[in-house]
């Protein structure tokens, strides 16, 4: 039994843990605490076969591209985030990732800038140590039969002036690209020179490696730090690097490139969004072709792929489809709701605290209150929660049925400002989006149909 004290010191640690209902770009890189297995376990199952075929079998899946829609609070992000988990905690990936908010002109550049971005990311959701870079980097040299130990020693430590450097590194280049293992890879030259740049663990070299990386030409002084990479230049420049960096990852390391776009639907922020995705659409099944064994991933919401879909050529269609769309459903079951709160629920009392002690503060919630959050979405059942344990905290043990304690009451205490009738507003947000879950509306894309309604 927990004794008052205890109780006391977890009031706000219990709360906390239920306020964190939404996936920021930042937190993708990071495993999640509260990650539930079985939330949206067809989407998960779907991704890793995809991702075994490929590492198995080299590229040869015919399907390379995934969608996933839903609604807003179906839990994307926060999806694409445990699957990055996954990618990473197994070494089965590499995982890029992009949102298509900002307004861009070439989406080539733009997805081989926020690849390089998501490399420099600590590859261990759980140790922020290594980038997913630098592992690269490493495994491309590591291996005695690649280089050997005395010219990779040379390398990493003998004091050596820029063209010194720039001589060895393209040596040792031309010694990588004529291997057994990489003789067939049609290698970028610049880009193995450029991982190989990284192992000298120079501030001065890696900045300029970087915007090299991004596909950004590099002026007289910064060139000539890194004589050895060629210019920047020609079309395609993008491409060259995402190919080359995705057959590396697979022959080094068996490896996919994964590359994700998410928030798709902020393309409506442009008046010309069914062009842009089109574009998006176009470079991302390049990056597929050029890489066999990468794996795209498009998530967006349901109605927004509906109506753009509808400009895309078929062949466009046929490739995205191909692997069958995979729709994230919005409302939890029960049994969904029971887990997620209950993994909310472990770590906020910390992973040493007995079994019994866990199910105590279950049942503090009364088994009928997880049969009230079927049919919410995860973000307003965790809105829920937190407001009924608010209510348990509170002591108040007349808190209105659904779990939300009054609204006057609930701002007294934690100092919200009070709304007024509290209860029937939360009770009327539970009807609505639970109609709304069970009866999404077919919204028409044709202007002149929609007036009409």
């Amino acid at each position: 039994m927990l004794s008052e004290t205890q109780r006391s010191r977890l009031v706000e640690p219990i709360s906390k843990v239920f306020e964190q209902s939404i996936t920021w770009e930042v937190d993708v890189w990071k495993a999640d605490p509260f990650d539930v297995d079985e939330i949206h376990r067809p989407a998960r199952r779907k991704f890793l076969s995809l991702l075994n075929t490929i590492a198995e079998q080299g590229g040869d899946a015919p399907a390379r591209i995934l969608l996933f829609h839903g609604q807003s609070g179906a839990g994307k992000t926060h999806l694409i985030r445990a699957l990055r988990t996954y990618a990473h905690r197994a070494n089965w990936g590499y995982f890029g990732y992009a949102q298509m908010t900002p307004d861009v002109g070439n989406y080539g550049d733009y997805f081989l800038a926020r690849l390089i971005s998501s490399l420099e990311k600590p590859y261990d959701p759980l140790e922020p140590g290594e980038t997913g870079l630098m592992r690269l980097s490493r495994r491309l040299v590591e291996d005695a039969d690649v280089l050997p130990a005395e010219a990779l020693e040379r390398l990493r430590e003998a004091p050596l002036e820029p063209m010194e450097l720039a001589a060895l590194v393209t040596e040792l280049a031309d010694e990588i690209l004529i291997a057994p293992r990489f003789a067939d890879q049609e290698l970028d030259i610049n880009t193995v020179r450029a991982l190989l740049y990284l192992q000298r663990n120079d501030p001065r070299i890696d900045g300029r490696v970087r915007q090299y990386l991004f596909g950004r030409p590099l002026n007289e002084f910064s060139q000539a730090a890194v004589a050895a990479l060629d210019p920047n230049e020609g079309d395609g420049r993008a491409f060259e690097i995402i190919e080359s960096l995705g057959r590396l990852m697979y022959t080094i390391d068996s490896a996919a490139l994964v590359f994700c776009i998410d928030q798709v639907e902020d393309l409506r922020f442009f008046d010309d969004y069914e062009e842009r995705f089109t574009r998006a659409v176009r470079d991302l099944i390049q990056i597929a072709n050029r890489v066999p064994s990468a794996l795209v991933l498009i998530s967006c919401l349901g109605d927004f792929y509906g109506q753009v879909r509808e400009h895309l050529p078929q062949s466009f269609i046929d490739r995205i489809e191909k692997a069958g769309p995979v729709r994230l459903a919005e409302a939890r079951s029960r049994d969904e709701a029971q887990l997620i709160v209950k993994r909310r629920l472990s770590v906020a009392l910390g992973r040493a605290t007995h079994e019994a002690a866990l199910e105590e503060v279950m049942g503090l919630f009364g088994e009928a209150f997880f049969e009230e959050l079927a049919g919410l979405s995860t973000r307003r059942l965790l809105e829920h929660v937190q407001a009924r344990w608010r209510a348990i905290a509170l002591g108040e043990e007349d808190a209105p049925e659904g779990g939300t304690p009054a609204a006057a009451e609930d701002g007294a205490a934690f100092g919200a400002p009070a709304a007024p009738s509290g209860a029937s507003v939360m009770a009327v947000k539970d009807l609505w989006e639970r109609f709304a879950l069970e009866y999404p509306a077919e919204i028409p894309s044709d202007e002149d149909e929609l007036l009409n309604i």
